[in-house]
C-alpha cells in the first residue's frame, strides 16, 4: 500500500507493505486539515455578583509578561462577553474592571493550541459592587 499526506507545502509519502510496517500504516490516518479561521484565546463573560446580570461594559484585559491586550466585546456587545487575543497561546492574567465595582484579577490562565488553532478557554468572572 502507498498513501501520500500533505503537512504544510510538502508531501511526504509513505510505503506500507507486509515486510515493511511503518508506525500509522496499518490504520492510515487522515491529514488534519486545518481551517482558515482566527480564533481567540479567551472567552470571558462578566457577571454582576449581587443579580447574577451579565455586565456588558467592563474591561477586560488579557496580560502575560509584557504582553497585554484589551479584550473586545463579542459578538458585538449583544451576548456581553469578550475575547481575545486572536491565535495567541500562553499562561494569562485576566484582569476585569468597571466603574463601580472592585477589580477582579484571575491568574494561572492556560491557553493551549493544536497543530492548528489555540484551545479557547471559557470563563467567568464575577465582579461585586465596591463598598
Amino acid at each position: 500500500m502507498h498513501f501520500f499526506f500533505r503537512r504544510g507545502f510538502r508531501a511526504i509519502s509513505a510505503v506500507c507493505s507486509s515486510t515493511l510496517l511503518l508506525a500509522g500504516c496499518e490504520t492510515p490516518a487522515e491529514p488534519r486539515v486545518c481551517t482558515a479561521i482566527a480564533v481567540d484565546a479567551l472567552v470571558i463573560t462578566v457577571m454582576d455578583g449581587a443579580t447574577g446580570q451579565r455586565i456588558c461594559d467592563a474591561t477586560v484585559t488579557a496580560v502575560e509578561g509584557s504582553f497585554s491586550e484589551v479584550l473586545r466585546p463579542f459578538p458585538a456587545g449583544t451576548e456581553c462577553t469578550y475575547s481575545g487575543p486572536t491565535e495567541r497561546a500562553g499562561v494569562y492574567e485576566v484582569r476585569v474592571t468597571k466603574a463601580g465595582y472592585a477589580a477582579n484579577t484571575t491568574s494561572s490562565v492556560r491557553v493551549s493550541r493544536d497543530e492548528c488553532h489555540v484551545i479557547p478557554v471559557k470563563l467567568t468572572v464575577t465582579l461585586n459592587r465596591a463598598g
